[in-house]
C-alpha cells in the first residue's frame, strides 16, 4: 500500500542543536505543552521532555525560587555529558610505564609482553600503573 501523504522526516540518531533548544525555550516561555514543541521540531516527545528536563534550572526572580528552561543550561550539561560519555586516554596516567617499556624494548629488544610481564613480577609498577599488552600494541 502506498501512502502519498506521508512526508514526515526520521531524525533518529540526531542530536538537538542549539536553535532547537532555543526553540524549546521560547515555546516553553510562551506556554505551549511538550507535545506541540516536539511536534513543531517534529522531534520525539520523549527527547523533548529529557531536553527540558536536562536543561530545567532554578532562578530567583524578585526573591522567589522559580525553575524555569534554558537553553544555555541545557547545552552546557549537554557538552559536558558529551565529554564526560568516552574512556580517558590512560598513556597520560601511565606515562613512567611507556617510557620504561620503550627503554626496555630499545636496550634490551624486549616484546611489550615481556615488559608488562616484567613489571608485574617485579612489583615495580602497580597494576594500576600498566597498560595490557594489546594497548601496548596498539600504541606501537
Amino acid at each position: 500500500m502506498n501512502y502519498p501523504n506521508h512526508n514526515t522526516e526520521s531524525r533518529k540518531n540526531k542530536h538537538l542543536n542549539f536553535k532547537e533548544r532555543m526553540t524549546i525555550e521560547i515555546r516553553l516561555a510562551d506556554g505551549c505543552s511538550a507535545y506541540k514543541i516536539a511536534k513543531e521540531l517534529q522531534r520525539p516527545i520523549n527527547t523533548i521532555i529529557n531536553e527540558i528536563r536536562r536543561g530545567t534550572t532554578t532562578q530567583i526572580k524578585q526573591g522567589k525560587h522559580v525553575e524555569m528552561y534554558l537553553a544555555d543550561t541545557g547545552e552546557a550539561v549537554y557538552t559536558k555529558n558529551r565529554r564526560n560519555s568516552c574512556r580517558t586516554f590512560k598513556h597520560l596516567q601511565c606515562d613512567e610505564f611507556i617510557k620504561y617499556t620503550v627503554n626496555q624494548i630499545k636496550t634490551n629488544s624486549w616484546s611489550p609482553d615481556a615488559c608488562v610481564g616484567s613489571a608485574l613480577s617485579t612489583g615495580k609498577f602497580k597494576r594500576s600503573e600498566i597498560v595490557c599488552t594489546k594497548t601496548l600494541y596498539n600504541y606501537i
